[in-house]
């Protein structure tokens, strides 16, 4: 089967893309999905660092402390979390994520 544009098989367009890619929300860069930290929404509402990275529910990722700031300059997360993240809980979350950035 042969896609559109270049002369590409199907099988070689699945073989270049061979992990999963996300989009941080601080700098726009897209990485791969195991470096980055994900932040989800609990179910109390309360914003937290979804580090397995399995929790149910819309999730938004982060490269890390540079990107953090780039991402509350630009409003990211409300975007993000289409509006239901809490202002309140991000000041905590900050030192969570820098923790996390240190060990890893």
């Amino acid at each position: 089967m042969t896609l559109k544009g270049p002369e590409r098989t199907f099988n070689q367009d699945r073989e270049s893309k061979k992990y999963p890619e996300r989009t941080c929300i601080g700098c726009g860069g897209k990485r791969p999905k195991s470096v980055l930290f994900r932040l989800a929404l609990s179910s109390e509402g309360q914003l937290v660092v979804d580090r397995p990275q399995r929790q149910a529910g819309r999730g938004a990722y982060l490269c890390g402390k540079n990107c953090w700031a780039a991402a509350i300059k630009r409003k990211a997360f409300s975007r993000a979390f289409r509006g239901k993240a809490p202002s309140g809980s991000l000041v905590g979350l900050e030192a969570a994520l820098a923790a996390l950035n240190g060990t890893e």
